[in-house]
């Protein structure tokens, strides 16, 4: 009996019109969209291997260890990521250049390379958009009149005097909807996935396709809440229009207000407050910094390190902002040698100086950081969250590796980076060598054994375990609304 009827409504489906403009609608816009990301995709990995390339060749001019602290700043390069083609999240949106300096620690991100302008339009839709726009609407529009239209047909109390149980009846219009739907999606999805195949850069690994395969499982999932909120809306009503009705301002409801009016929300509710007073905290500390350097150098009787040694020449660079302090300085000429030690002592205090204030800058800035713009941006993730639009985006991007938190990993990296650093200036007592600032003695320093930033990915589980809650949410959505229409049509009166 299920089957019978599940075999009818997908013939009916696939025989109906808009069967026909949905699979125009998703195969149109999931490849171009593919195939335009995948372009978008590639342009960005090249950026990133040029950069790569000119950070090499970048460290490779340093003659001295003072140039990294100032002029010659290490980079950390964020690689862009591969499922970006499918979930773009904050990907494109966010910094991929980190500078790194014992001086400085890392907290914002620039941006190197750049897009081609003319594709800037599309930098907003991808495949979960068009699921998360195209398919919910598609959804509704296909079981907004599941019951409504063959009770006002008549064809439902026919249906139900040959002895045909509701559930099994509601069960197969449920299934038979899902996979009139998914067909479509199918074909276009496996076509996108060729698409991509063709592209040299595009080489996809073992996890990769598990997160594909996952993301196209949550779109399913996402699609057949919206399926089960129309087929609901179809057992309060009638009348197939009135249906129609209610399920538009759902769809507007859920997909286009409360996303946008959330972050409109939480602006107002929890504005961010001005920066000054916190950089204000760090420039005091940066005077307290120069105050204790010239306390030493004033209880050694100098001005400078380099009093005690005769030199020919010097030249010197030096900067000191709101968060960060560098300074580059080249030393040649020495006429009197026995005062390079004393050199090397006081520049050793005032670097490891240097790096202690640093880190306490960086907490002023870090209570900044986590009081303003990320404790915004987590608020209005959790509010937004009443949209099942923006659960299963959010899950999507977290599938993709391209969410927010993803990137604050890789800020946290690049701070770990940092640390690892300052460990090797430390344990090779570069602080306090000639080799900080000056090439007199000709011994040339060894770049090659200076680390280099490794940016690690999350792996599938742990990103799994971080998306848990909004699939757990969609879940638990999808089983209200399927009981919804269950007990909703238990009472529906067919006559």
């Amino acid at each position: 009996m299920l089957w019978t009827i599940v075999r009818r409504e997908i013939t009916s489906n696939i025989l109906s019109f808009r069967f026909l403009l949905g699979f125009l609608i998703y195969f149109s816009l999931i490849v171009t969209n593919l195939f335009v990301l995948t372009n978008g995709y590639e342009d960005r990995l090249q950026s990133y291997q040029t950069a790569l390339r000119e950070n090499e060749e970048k460290i490779g001019q340093v003659t001295r260890y003072s140039e990294f602290g100032l002029t010659h700043l290490l980079k950390c390069d964020r690689s862009p990521k591969l499922l970006s083609i499918f979930n773009e999240g904050v990907d494109k949106r966010k910094g991929n250049t980190v500078p790194v300096a014992h001086g400085y620690v890392p907290a914002v991100a620039a941006h190197h390379g750049s897009d081609n302008p003319y594709l800037d339009i599309f930098s907003s839709i991808d495949f979960t958009v068009i699921c998360q726009v195209v398919m919910s609407l598609l959804a509704l529009l296909f079981s907004h009149d599941a019951i409504s239209r063959e009770k006002e047909a008549g064809t439902l109390r026919l249906a139900l005097s040959c002895a045909v149980p509701r559930p099994t009846l509601l069960l197969g219009k449920y299934i038979a909807g899902m996979v009139s739907i998914s067909l479509p999606l199918i074909a276009s999805f496996v076509a996108g996935l060729l698409v991509i195949q063709f592209s040299p850069y595009v080489s996809l690994s073992g996890s990769d396709w598990g997160r594909i395969l996952l993301i196209f499982l949550l779109s399913m999932f996402y699609v057949s809440l919206f399926f089960l909120i129309g087929l609901f809306l179809s057992t309060l009503t009638d009348r197939p229009s009135i249906t129609l009705m209610f399920t538009m301002c759902v769809w507007v409801l859920f997909v286009l207000i409360v996303p946008n009016l959330t972050v409109l929300l939480v602006k107002h509710a929890s504005p961010i407050q001005p920066e000054e007073p916190y950089k204000e905290q760090a420039r005091d500390r940066w005077k307290q910094y120069e105050a204790e350097v010239k306390n030493y150098y004033g209880k050694r009787g100098v001005e400078g390190p380099l009093d005690h040694a005769n030199f020919g020449g010097v030249g010197a660079r030096s900067g000191i902002n709101s968060y960060d302090s560098g300074e580059t300085v080249q030393v040649s000429g020495f006429e009197n040698k026995d005062g390079v030690p004393f050199a090397e002592e006081c520049y050793g205090f005032k670097e490891n100086l240097r790096t202690q204030y640093a880190d306490q800058i960086w907490q002023i800035r870090k209570e900044y950081l986590d009081k303003n713009p990320n404790r915004q941006s987590l608020l209005a993730l959790n509010i937004s969250r009443i949209s099942p639009a923006v659960v299963y985006y959010n899950a999507a991007a977290i599938l993709a590796d391209t969410d927010l938190r993803n990137f604050w990993r890789f800020m946290e990296q690049t701070r770990q980076y940092r640390r690892e650093w300052i460990d090797y200036l430390r344990d090779e007592k570069i602080f306090s060598s000639h080799r900080w600032f000056t090439t007199e003695f000709g011994d040339p320093i060894d770049l090659s054994r200076i680390p280099r930033f490794n940016e690690q990915g999350e792996d599938l589980s742990n990103s799994l375990q971080r998306a848990s809650l909004d699939i757990m949410i969609l879940t638990v959505l999808n089983m209200l609304f399927f009981m919804s229409a269950f007990i909703s049509f238990l009472r529906y009166d067919v006559v």
